[in-house]
């Protein structure tokens, strides 16, 4: 199935759930920047509960931005925070040791980098981490209509099912989670868990936050 989607920082879990080997992932790169969406930010699930992570951006005040041109803003120290948060929440999961290697050089980006480029090395690191072999492309202009599954201003439907979490004896399965929940909880286990998840046909779905 191909599908566009708006760019997102590491997207939450019902994204990766449409996708099977052979498809292709178009990102939109032309629409207007949105605060407060997947598109900066993150949930993962510490020992109180789930935690936002908000990536600080770059960008013209007083006009629309293009997604494309918006930058990291590396003056903050959200990389430092972010680290500390993700090890504070899966330090002690199954997977943490195997894979933060793949994972830390996003928090220590030290030239300019657009939030779009940023993004989409998330999504690659991703894709092959669950071993699905997913294309990557871009809009080359701004998509108003797609005849496919379009998901950039809705969430793909899917029934959650429990996997394993590391405060779930606590505070019992978090559903709706970053798919880094997913990855360093279920290691190379991740992909049949979205493999069972149900399908959606792009129409009935959820509202993005």
């Amino acid at each position: 199935m191909d599908a566009v989607f708006s760019t997102g920082y590491w997207l939450p879990v019902a994204f990766f759930s449409v996708f099977r080997a052979g498809d292709t992932c178009i990102i939109e790169q032309y629409e207007h920047y949105q605060k407060q969406t997947n598109r900066t930010r993150c949930s993962i699930c510490g020992a109180n509960g789930p935690q936002n992570l908000v990536v600080p951006v770059m960008r013209k005040h007083g006009e629309k931005n293009l997604i494309k041109d918006v930058m990291l803003d590396l003056s903050k120290d959200w990389q430092r925070v972010h680290w500390l948060a993700i090890v504070s929440a899966y330090s002690s999961s199954p997977y943490f040791e195997y894979y933060q290697d793949d994972i830390r050089p996003f928090y220590e980006i030290t030239g300019p980098i657009s939030l779009f480029d940023y993004n989409r090395e998330i999504l690659a690191c991703c894709f092959r981490l669950l071993e699905m072999d997913v294309k990557i492309s871009e809009t080359e202009s701004y998509m108003k209509s797609y005849s496919g599954y379009d998901y950039r201003k809705i969430t793909p439907a899917y029934e959650p099912k429990p996997y394993y979490q590391v405060f779930a004896r606590k505070q019992g399965f978090v559903p709706g989670q970053s798919v880094l929940d997913l990855i360093l909880n279920e290691g190379p286990e991740a992909w049949k868990y979205l493999e069972s998840e149900t399908k959606s046909d792009g129409k009935q779905n959820l509202q993005i936050g």
